[in-house]
């Protein structure tokens, strides 16, 4: 991965331009040069010579005899067609079933525990539960800053 990534960042536009010129230029004298080679060898060279002995006439040529017609296949026998399947016959429908009636509600009984302490302090004064829990988070905090070995943060 890191080849390709440094392959990538070496290709530039500039680079893949010139090898675009590079190549149109290399087509170009491949062109010309088979176009300049093939009019002077096709000058140099000296027509094709006849061959000593008889020669075939370009004026009689040979009939051919067409081949057979070939006789086709003979036809095939379908397959016998199928009986359908019956059709299934439908279910018998059901009655529903009847619905229960609802239980009565149930009425709630009194507590017959009283709510414990701190739910007791959290509704009777909010402020000194949120005064309470910030000291003891700032003294577990400052406990912990003690026992850190290097001073400051990490």
């Amino acid at each position: 991965m890191p080849m390709l990534r440094s392959f990538l960042e070496w290709l530039t536009a500039e680079r893949v331009g010139w090898f675009g010129a590079g190549l149109s230029v290399a087509a170009v004298g491949i062109v010309g040069y088979q176009v300049v080679v093939a009019s002077l060898l096709g000058s140099l060279v000296a027509p094709p010579l006849a061959l000593p002995g008889p020669q075939p006439s370009t004026t009689a040529t040979a009939t051919h005899t067409p081949y057979p017609t070939a006789t086709p296949y003979p036809t095939r026998t379908p397959y016998p067609t199928r009986t359908p399947s019956p059709t299934p016959t439908p279910s018998p429908t059901r009655t529903p079933v009847p619905t229960h009636t609802p239980f009565p509600t149930h009425t709630p009984t009194p507590d017959l525990e009283p709510p414990d302490a701190l739910a007791t302090a959290i509704l009777a004064d909010p402020d000194t539960i949120v005064d309470a829990v910030a000291t003891f988070a700032a003294r577990t905090n400052r406990a912990f800053d003690a026992l850190q070995t290097t001073p400051g943060s990490r």
